[in-house]
């Protein structure tokens, strides 16, 4: 899991990395990364892949679905 922020100054959403996803027929492929769990829609026209930056650990206060998803489905 990686957090990925949209825009500046928005939230961090939690996303899949290469190798991860829900289910074994789910996997993302090497080089590519997830949609946010929550279901957000990461299409931003001023980035190419459509998220400003991404990190492997929380830097403030990441998106408070993207954090029920990820309890529920643990």
């Amino acid at each position: 899991m990686r957090y990925m922020q949209i825009d500046w100054n928005q939230k961090l959403h939690l996303v899949y990395e290469a190798g991860e996803g829900r289910s074994r027929d789910k996997l993302i492929r090497a080089g590519h990364l997830s949609s946010p769990i929550c279901g957000r829609k990461a299409n931003n026209k001023d980035y190419k892949d459509g998220y400003r930056m991404t990190i492997n650990f929380p830097m403030g206060a990441g998106c408070m679905n993207c954090l029920r998803v990820y309890n529920t489905r643990k």
